[in-house]
């Protein structure tokens, strides 16, 4: 039986490879994308609610995590707001399917 420590874990992992892979496909260096963004591109956001004030929560608390683990970094989108996009050590990773 899986206990629910390990199925957050599995959910998480799966989670931080669907954001990983979005911002894989669009990667280019003028071209970052917003948490909403990320949250609809990869199926995860949550269409508004009785009581919701952020639906792209979840997306924003792993990029998050996943900056503090240098593999996304904050970036500017057009209009001066605020994206995130791999790191070039993050794009080179998963680009060669491969991490040192």
């Amino acid at each position: 039986m899986i206990r629910p420590k390990q199925l957050a874990r599995i959910g998480k992992f799966h989670l931080e490879g669907t954001i990983l892979d979005v911002l894989l496909e669009v990667r280019h260096p003028d071209h970052c994308l917003g948490a909403t963004e990320i949250s609809r591109r990869g199926g995860i956001y949550r269409e508004k609610g009785t009581h919701d004030i952020i639906n792209d929560a979840i997306v924003q608390g792993i990029l998050n995590k996943l900056s503090d683990q240098n593999k996304v970094e904050q970036c500017v989108q057009a209009k001066n707001k605020g994206g995130w996009q791999l790191t070039d050590i993050e794009f080179q990773c998963r680009r060669n399917d491969y991490c040192e």
